[in-house]
């Protein structure tokens, strides 16, 4: 229902949250995710956490129910968290995704599918990694692609690798200089890291698209 009278809108700067957690402990100082049914947990291996940021306090909630506790955690800001040694984000990381390991360490890869997503990699220190959110962070990567002649009506999919992709997020495709006249593109995450182009042909005839370069840019929401 509409307003129809002023209303004292309650405000807050996000930075500091009080997130229900899980029937875990958290430690001050570590790295906060919220699992998949949305309560605070402990980074950890998974692929179904989401990165909050740092916990403010320590707060124990093993022997309650989740949501029993509730634990304080600050967002919005780069945090430094340890650099896995078996595998350590670089240099070349820098502006990309890294991945959670633990409460402490952030890896270069999501280990072949078992971790989430925790930040954009914004340096690279001796003594670990410094790490920004994610949200409304753009992806992006380039291949070539070689799609065979298509049939009238017909379709076809090829794949671009992008590190972080997830199912659900938006993409846009950049296309090269020249596209082949009478085909369709469309670009959507068909899996994780994984972009499909898809290329429909549009003409009554077949049409046999030149190899080239495509770009995939995946937006965070």
């Amino acid at each position: 229902m509409p307003l129809a009278a002023d209303r004292n809108t309650q405000m807050s700067d996000g930075e500091l949250i009080s997130v229900p957690m899980a029937a875990v402990k958290i430690f001050a100082g570590g790295l906060v995710a919220a699992n998949a049914t949305g309560y605070a947990t402990p980074g950890a291996v998974s692929t179904a956490l989401t990165y909050l940021g740092r916990a403010e306090e320590t707060k124990d909630n093993t022997s309650l129910a989740p949501g029993a506790n509730s634990v304080v955690v600050r967002r919005h800001k780069a945090f430094k968290w340890a650099n896995s040694g078996a595998d350590a984000v670089t240099q070349a990381s820098l502006g990309k995704l890294c991945y959670i390991v633990d409460d402490l360490t952030v890896a270069l890869t999501n280990g072949n599918g078992t971790r989430s997503p925790a930040g954009i990699v914004l340096a690279v220190d001796s003594d670990g990694v410094l790490v920004g959110e994610a949200g409304c962070a753009n992806l992006t990567a380039t291949a070539a692609l070689d799609f065979a002649a298509i049939a009238a009506a017909a379709s076809e999919d090829k794949t671009i690798a992008v590190a972080g992709a997830a199912v659900g997020d938006a993409v846009s495709l950049g296309l090269p200089a020249a596209p082949t006249a009478g085909l369709v593109f469309q670009g959507f995450v068909s899996a994780t890291d994984v972009v499909t182009v898809r290329a429909t042909n549009i003409t009554a005839g077949a049409v046999d698209a030149a190899s080239a370069t495509y770009r995939a840019t995946v937006h965070k929401a």
